[in-house]
């Protein structure tokens, strides 16, 4: 399927990537300039500068590639099977905050589905990744989701602001907002959370946790039970569609208490 590709070689190159960069966003943490972007969100120059050193390494390693990114959108070679998701600071609101949930995601798809990808969370001195066929890790621990029967009171679900104004679910278990989606779909791959429900987010978001995802054992579904893994699949280039992640088990016990109609 991907003969022309030495994987190993690029994610260990992906790992070294988002770590250098998350390593150097590091030095501006918390004492940013920032701007207003067209849909209101907030951007720093470290989101662009990171950014750009990100396509600038892809961009000489693999020419023929595609590129997209939350800054500077596509780039590279627009009909090629092989595409980079690339958030530059997933949790910019942190970041410019002085919060420490916040990292460099990379990730890279093949015909739309996830085949590697790395999240370094420089303040946690964490390097999340992944590999389709090689499992999911955190440094060099395996990872894997948690499976059960039953939600239980002090279980951890993560969820997005809009998902708390937009629904009232009935359950006894524990929400929690990271206001970093990488971060928090991380944590399902995990086993930290049961799982995720976010109604606001972007592909990119998931450039590198989608690889987490698969290989650790979850779904990842809109409200209707439908697979989001493959990007092509769904307009990857706006707001994903309302997203459910977590292992098979407490995945269909967290839908009961969805309405896909709110």
């Amino acid at each position: 399927m991907t003969a022309d590709l030495d994987v190993a070689r690029t994610v260990d190159m992906t790992r070294e990537l988002a770590d250098d960069c998350a390593r150097a966003a590091l030095a501006r943490f918390g004492d940013v300039q920032t701007r207003t972007k067209a849909d209101g969100s907030l951007v720093t120059e470290v989101d662009t500068q990171t950014e750009r050193r990100i396509r600038s390494v892809l961009t000489q390693a693999y020419p023929t590639h595609c590129i997209f990114g939350e800054e500077d959108g596509a780039g590279g070679v627009a009909d090629s099977p092989y595409m980079w998701l690339i958030d530059p600071i997933d949790g910019t609101n942190n970041f410019i905050a002085g919060m420490p949930l916040w990292g460099v995601s990379i990730g890279l798809f093949f015909k739309g589905e996830p085949l590697l990808g790395a999240l370094a969370m420089p303040c946690l001195q964490q390097v999340f990744w992944a590999a389709a066929g090689v499992g999911a890790y955190a440094d060099d621990e395996r990872l894997s989701v948690r499976t059960g029967s039953a939600l239980q009171r002090n279980d951890l679900v993560m969820i997005s602001s809009p998902c708390i104004r937009a629904w009232d679910f009935e359950t006894d278990v524990k929400y929690r907002i990271m206001g970093s989606a990488a971060y928090a779909m991380t944590l399902v791959a995990a086993g930290v959370a049961i799982g995720m429900v976010n109604a606001h987010w972007h592909s990119w978001d998931a450039g590198a946790a989608f690889s987490l995802l698969r290989e650790a054992g979850a779904l990842a579904t809109d409200v209707t039970g439908k697979s989001l893994y493959n990007v092509l699949e769904w307009d990857y280039r706006g707001s994903g569609p309302c997203l459910v992640v977590a292992s098979p088990e407490y995945h269909a016990l967290l839908m009961e208490h969805i309405d896909p109609t709110a």
